[in-house]
């Protein structure tokens, strides 16, 4: 059994369906800023939103350019506190977050909800002294509401390290790292389970970590290749038996 483990958070805990495409969401979000005295149309808000994300992005990656463009995470609450101040709005740190709530529930296709064995699973590793952290490619604006919403905020891990929050996501060596850093321990002192073979898997493996691999639907197609420091599983409760 292993002492602390790294989980990844979408499609390995937690089965969520959302599409940022969906005409909807931007008539949604459009008449939301309308109603909050900043007007756009549906068409307005969608060019000016993908603008700013990649206008935050290279601002970002000028800041790290080790990570680049593709290493880099930027953070979604500055986007939407910037379409209000391009109508001459200034807004509360909460209408942010009220804001991109709403923006995450307009996304959804469906409700999310948790992977099959995962509370009892985390609670069986709690019990047996296990520390747990969570290493996500994720919005802090959009995860934490989430994880409030399906019970997995409080009394479960010892850390949640999302990527908006370091400026930099898997496979990234420098999000890994980070993370090890803040939790005090070393790379090979951790088991990675993900369900993304090169953010989750290949992206430990760099860093020194074994990791256990679950396929979910939001994994890539079968064919690739798992590092040797990796072991697919078939479900979470596999790891209360893991060595």
């Amino acid at each position: 059994m292993y002492k602390n483990y790294f989980f990844d958070l979408y499609g390995t805990l937690v089965d969520i369906r959302t599409d940022e495409q969906k005409p909807s969401l931007w008539q949604g979000a459009a008449e939301f800023y309308s109603l909050c005295g900043a007007p756009y149309t549906a068409a307005e808000i969608h060019a000016r939103y993908l603008a700013l994300c990649a206008e935050e992005t290279e601002i970002l990656a000028e800041a790290c350019p080790a990570l680049g463009t593709q290493g880099v995470e930027i953070e979604l609450r500055n986007v939407f506190r910037r379409l209000f101040q391009e109508k001459g709005i200034t807004v509360s740190a909460t209408r942010v977050e009220d804001t991109a709530v709403l923006f995450r529930l307009l996304s959804f296709d469906r409700e999310p909800c948790l992977m099959k064995g995962v509370k009892e699973t985390l609670e069986e590793l709690r019990r047996q002294g296990v520390h747990l952290y969570m290493l996500s490619n994720a919005q802090s604006c959009f995860t934490i509401p989430e994880l409030r919403r399906l019970g997995l905020l409080d009394g479960f891990f010892d850390g949640i390290f999302l990527s908006s929050d370091f400026g930099s996501k898997k496979p990234f060596p420098a999000f890994f790292h980070a993370a090890l850093a803040r939790a005090g321990i070393s790379g090979s002192e951790v088991l990675m389970v993900g369900n993304d073979p090169d953010a989750d898997i290949r992206g430990a493996d760099a860093v020194g970590m074994k990791s256990r691999y679950i396929h979910s639907w939001q994994s890539p197609p079968r064919g690739f290749i798992l590092p040797e420091s990796c072991r697919e599983i078939q479900s979470l409760e596999e790891l209360l038996k893991d060595s």
